[in-house]
């Protein structure tokens, strides 16, 4: 459900995208979250082969409406820039993992003196508000199956914290774009008080209400029962279905 849900906001995002008039104003696809389905990497080759290629879909039609796309991403625990550090720390002539270090754990590697250190604590120290760092592009395994749409990022000090931005290769390296989204992205932090506005009001329109849960798990409690799944509902369960989102 998690996934289908990934696939409805981008395919989602992307119409909403296209169906407004410009008139001169700039238009940015926003994502709330990362554009690098890391969660993809765990599923069987054929459960990737019917969400992925139709989200690549979503953003194909926004890169051919030349509408630029950024995934906002508050508070990461990412460590992809920091990993360059490991360079420095790794004491062989050829850094080389595989043979160096391949039967022993990863803290207990030479390099693993950076540890734990994150992305975002780096660039606190480095950054001052409004602004970016250097462009970075990732390395994911599962950006092999994005049909060329590679995930560039960068962080952003946005004042009360650093947040990712990031962004597919047409939209990342094309400098007018890149400029927009980043431009686009503290001007809705200005009005978000922090966060971004429009993210903010997505968040607080995708509210769930105790009468929407009610309808949710009683038609999941009809498909079960048409499969023959016995269905019993603890008195916890039932609590937690009354809340109110």
């Amino acid at each position: 459900m998690v996934l289908q849900r990934t696939l409805c906001e981008a395919t989602a995002l992307s119409e909403l995208a296209q169906s407004l008039p410009s008139r001169g104003t700039p238009i940015l696809a926003l994502s709330d979250g990362s554009l690098i389905h890391w969660n993809l990497e765990t599923l069987p080759t054929e459960a990737r082969a019917k969400i992925l290629p139709e989200i690549i879909k979503s953003w194909q039609q926004l890169q051919a409406a030349d509408i630029p796309m950024a995934g906002y991403i508050s508070a990461p625990r990412t460590v992809e820039a920091t990993n360059f550090l490991r360079l420095e720390a790794c004491p062989y002539p050829e850094p080389n993992c595989n043979q160096h270090c391949a039967n022993q754990l990863l803290e207990h590697n030479p390099c693993s003196k950076i540890m734990p250190l994150k992305d975002a604590l780096i660039w606190q120290q480095v950054l001052q508000p409004g602004e970016c760092s250097p462009l970075w592009r990732s390395h994911s395994r599962i950006l092999q199956e994005y049909e060329g749409h590679w995930i560039y990022f960068c962080y952003l000090h946005v004042g009360n914290e650093i947040a990712r931005i990031e962004m597919p290769e047409w939209t990342a390296l094309d400098p007018n774009k890149r400029s927009l989204v980043i431009s686009i992205i503290l001007a809705q932090i200005q009005k978000g008080y922090g966060y971004p506005v429009a993210l903010a009001e997505a968040h607080n329109q995708a509210v769930v209400t105790s009468s929407d849960r009610r309808r949710f798990f009683a038609l999941l409690e009809q498909q079960m029962q048409r499969s023959g799944i016995s269905v019993t509902t603890t008195a916890k369960e039932a609590r937690k279905r009354s809340s109110i989102a």
